[in-house]
């Protein structure tokens, strides 16, 4: 199965939804932009940014900040349409604050959301809303299981699965089944949409056993059930249709 999401339009307009949605309880943007990054590709987005947001800084990364608006809104949505490096490398980050404490942010680079703050229950609240027919799913931040089987230690802490110290994309399993005769989870995963330079890492990966799990073995019964209910909310949450 193909990834379902990554890498087509609905995917940045899904992200979009969710700022948008976290703004209504915040009052200002920050955004940290490699300028030069940006402006080899993009160099007009450099000047909006440049006439509509306060410049802090003049090295490579540069923090330009507003208040939420219409106005704002436009040029994180022109940030998001971005492609290549200049989306991948050129925004570092995306942050929303309300009374100078960061509510919400977005690393693009690992396609990470944290929510935060005291706000957070009104972040959560309205990014659910905009989210709650999209293939997305609003996790909590820390260890929710964890487990060790024949000496090694296994963990489900959004955004990841950790077999030993190897981590694995949460937002890439399609689908769980459980079979606790024999103390197991069968993990089925999204496959990546990728060329040949992708094909070759993925099978070096493999090599030296960093190929995500096909099976999740426990010592007990409650925690098989424990990991189950995580990763069933995981994919009942991100396996919706995209129209």
């Amino acid at each position: 199965m193909s990834y379902p999401i990554e890498g087509t339009p609905r995917h940045d307009e899904i992200l979009f939804e969710v700022i948008q949605a976290a703004s209504s309880s915040a009052d200002r943007f920050a955004l940290s932009i490699e300028t030069e990054t940006v402006a080899d590709d993009y160099p007009s987005i450099i000047r909006y940014l440049d006439d509509r947001f306060s410049r802090i800084g003049d090295n490579d990364t540069v923090r330009y900040e507003a208040d939420v608006s219409e106005r704002s809104l436009e040029v994180i949505e022109l940030l998001l349409e971005m492609t290549g490096s200049a989306r991948i490398f050129g925004v570092r980050k995306i942050e929303l604050a309300r009374d100078s404490e960061t509510c919400l942010r977005y690393v693009p680079e690992h396609e990470d959301f944290t929510i935060t703050g005291d706000s957070s229950g009104e972040v959560i609240a309205a990014v659910q809303n905009a989210i709650d027919v999209e293939p997305a799913v609003i996790l909590p931040n820390r260890v929710l299981v964890e487990w060790k089987v024949t000496g090694t230690e296994c963990s489900i802490s959004p955004p990841s699965l950790c077999v030993g110290n190897v981590c694995h994309d949460l937002s890439r399993l399609a689908s769980v089944e459980s079979h606790p005769e024999q103390l197991e989870i069968e993990l089925r995963w999204y496959e990546s949409e990728q060329g040949h330079v992708g094909q070759i890492i993925s099978w070096a990966a493999s090599q030296v056993g960093l190929s995500r799990p096909d099976t999740l073995r426990f010592e007990s019964t409650a925690e098989l059930s424990e990991a189950v209910e995580v990763l069933q909310t995981v994919t009942a949450g991100t396996g919706k249709e995209v129209l």
